[in-house]
């Protein structure tokens, strides 16, 4: 068995990545073609006509992976300062804007209908603030 990856012909994504033995009959479904994949083909990857590539991974961090960061700066009033190597007190104005984002991200996922116990209990507190 082989790899090899269903991309959408009308774009280059690659759909999918399957095991296949390359003799046995198959159609790949409307609007895709078949061919051999590489270490890099996966989806979400796309197919340029000569080589997979792969998908880029962003660099921005999700609101959940800021949301889980916020969670534990809001309740320190310490950063480490890398210029000094040392921790040093934030500002008030620092505490304030981490505070105010954290209390926004929670807002949002109420609003979704996804927030945690853990979550709410900061919410409600930050709300009290």
């Amino acid at each position: 068995m082989a790899r090899y990856a269903l991309i959408i012909t009308a774009s280059g994504a690659v759909d999918n990545v399957i095991e296949y033995d390359g003799s046995a009959p198959f159609t790949p479904p409307t609007g895709q073609e078949l061919r051999v994949a590489t270490n890099d083909a996966e989806p979400g990857g796309t197919w340029n006509g000569s080589v997979f590539v792969r998908a880029v991974v962003p660099t921005v961090p999700t609101d959940e992976a800021r949301t889980r960061v916020l969670m534990n700066e809001v309740t320190t009033d310490q950063k480490y300062d890398s210029d000094a190597e040392e921790m040093v007190d934030k500002t008030a104005d620092e505490i304030a804007a981490e505070k105010l984002e954290l209390k926004n991200l929670l807002l949002a996922e109420l609003q979704a209908g996804d927030l945690s116990q853990e979550r709410t209990q900061t919410l409600l507190r930050l709300e009290r603030e």
